[in-house]
């Protein structure tokens, strides 16, 4: 095994949407840092056309293509899991949606024991980090490294979507990110002129390239500690083992699924999961790999009468063409977007008191494998977004090229069945009200013969889907349980932090990529902190 010369201020395992943020601001301060990638370049044509990650969900060149384990509570199906194996990570193959959460979620993780993380503290690096296309306000900034762009214009389904939301008493939301969340509008996305935009583009680039190198196709395999210090780590490349020193620390942001992976294979879990796979125990931590949680999603299909779908691009080889190229010459048309285009946001019952339930039109209706069927349809989504069933993620052996046991539990709570119907039937309500269902020829699935609640239920448990927004598996905070303090270091051990959304002690109420990129802001500020 080769020992390297060069010694670095810092190590980041993981060039996703917080390592990158933590590398580049790292980098600016003048640190020197080496930045770790098991993925390759982010060199794929579809990577960059928005639309195109459909081309991306289940591609092993730029993909982990995970999947969980049967899932019990849904008729032990397993699920897919795709996950980043690229520069940029996850936000390189992911539907662009930039939703930050509500100031109750943030306000939440602090009453838990986060002091710093309330609303009040990450609403300064959601705003440091964002190049917002309407400018800066209260909730907004501009001139930071990550684009946040609206959709290229308005959709005809998407505003039905809305006008049918409002006809049900949800009132118009330009702004989920604003003051309030509640209400039905068009999502933004991390996208610039018409091209995704990730954080590897966003912060990987300008005077900090200088201080920051970035290997690629560097498989880490454990961190390296000196007593209960960590000093290091060992990755595998193209051209060997190589083992390398950090000057100050080792920061892990392999994301929910690949940092409690590598803290298990460095020793650092529950002991009695490490020795049945006979990796000496450093330090006995029973919450690494624990609280996994994600958004459950169950969708209502249907044909459309209007031929102004993703469908329809995908089965006219001329219009798709057409629309393709023109996209290639003017960075516009429904290529310039992500096909999700609306969401409205609903509190599921009447006992809960900001909105749990996000349901999503999308401009689109395909089989697993994100095939469109050959007619014009279109999808509408229902989300639970604050679920109470709870999973894990655990090593299978000691072998680090492994792919971890990801089990969810999903659908485990009777509480997350209600919120499930709820959803359902509010998505179906949104369908049967005008001008919406004007563009509806039939509902294709669950089907409006699927109606009682245990015909819903039973069509959740066959059909529901993780919504891949997994987050939590190194829990941030200060109970017996808990992976990291408040400050993002591993408890126990000195040298280490894990920087990414596996931090999150309860998941946001959006799609969490925002987070995650504020989550590598403060984790880099923390850091910087420390050592002005």
């Amino acid at each position: 095994m080769e020992r390297a010369d060069v010694k670095y201020d810092y190590i980041v395992v993981g060039a996703g949407s917080a390592g990158c943020a933590v590398a580049g601001r790292l980098g600016e301060a003048g640190k020197r840092v080496l930045l770790l990638e098991a993925g390759g370049r982010d060199s794929s044509p579809w990577i960059h056309v928005p639309l195109g990650y459909a081309k991306l969900y289940a591609n092993p060149k730029v993909n982990w293509c995970f999947s969980s384990e049967p899932e019990p509570h849904l008729n032990n199906r397993t699920l897919f899991q795709p996950r980043g194996k690229v520069l940029g990570g996850t936000g390189s193959i992911n539907g662009m949606i930039y939703m930050r959460g509500q100031p109750e979620d943030f306000d939440g993780w602090e009453a838990a024991g986060c002091a710093g993380w309330g609303w009040a503290d990450v609403l300064p690096y959601f705003k440091s980090c964002e190049d917002q296309q309407r400018g800066a306000d209260a909730f907004h900034g501009t001139g930071g490294p990550v684009s946040v762009s609206d959709l290229p214009g308005p959709h005809l389904l998407g505003e039905a979507f809305h006008a049918a939301s409002e006809r049900l008493g949800v009132p118009r939301n330009d702004d989920f990110n604003g003051v309030a969340q509640l209400g039905t509008g068009y999502v933004q996305t991390t996208t610039r002129k018409g091209r995704r935009w990730s954080t590897a583009r966003g912060y990987l680039r300008g005077p900090a390239m200088a201080n920051i190198k970035v290997a690629l196709h560097a498989h880490c395999e454990k961190v390296d500690f000196e007593g209960r210090r960590a000093v290091g780590v060992t990755f595998s490349d193209r051209s060997g083992r190589h083992s390398v020193r950090a000057g100050c620390e080792v920061i892990l942001c392999g994301g929910t699924f690949a940092s409690p992976q590598l803290l298990q294979l460095s020793g650092i879990g529950p002991a009695s999961l490490l020795q049945s796979h006979g990796i000496a125990v450093l330090h006995d931590l029973p919450g690494v790999g624990e609280n996994l949680q994600d958004h459950f999603g169950i969708g209502l299909e249907f044909e459309s009468t209007s031929r102004t779908t993703v469908n329809d691009l995908y089965n006219n080889w001329l219009r798709g063409g057409v629309q393709l190229l023109r996209y290639l010459l003017t960075r516009k048309g429904p290529f310039a977007d992500n096909g999700n285009y609306s969401n409205t946001f609903i509190r599921s019952g009447p006992d809960i008191a900001t909105p749990d339930m996000m349901v999503t039109f999308m401009s689109w209706c395909t089989n697993e494998a994100l095939v469109p069927h050959p007619f014009s349809g279109f999808t509408i989504l229902c989300e639970h977004m604050r679920p109470e069933s709870r999973g894990h993620v655990r090593i299978r052996s000691a072998e680090s090229r492994a792919a971890p046991a990801i089990q969810f539990n999903f659908f485990e709570s009777e509480a997350d069945h209600r919120a499930a119907l709820a959803g359902l039937r509010f998505g179906r309500r949104i369908s049967e009200t005008s001008p919406m269902r004007d563009f509806v020829r039939r509902e294709i699935s669950p089907g409006l013969d699927v109606e009682s609640d245990d015909q819903m239920l039973a069509y959740c448990r066959q059909n529901g889907l993780s919504l891949l927004h997994p987050v939590g598996t190194c829990r941030m905070g200060t109970g017996a349980d808990a992976v990291v303090d408040p400050r993002l270091r591993v408890h126990g051990v000195s040298g280490l932090r894990v920087i990414d959304a596996s931090i999150m002690p309860r998941i946001v109420t959006g799609n969490t990529n925002a987070a995650a990129i504020m989550i590598g802001e403060k984790g880099a500020a923390l850091i910087l902190e420390e050592t002005a």
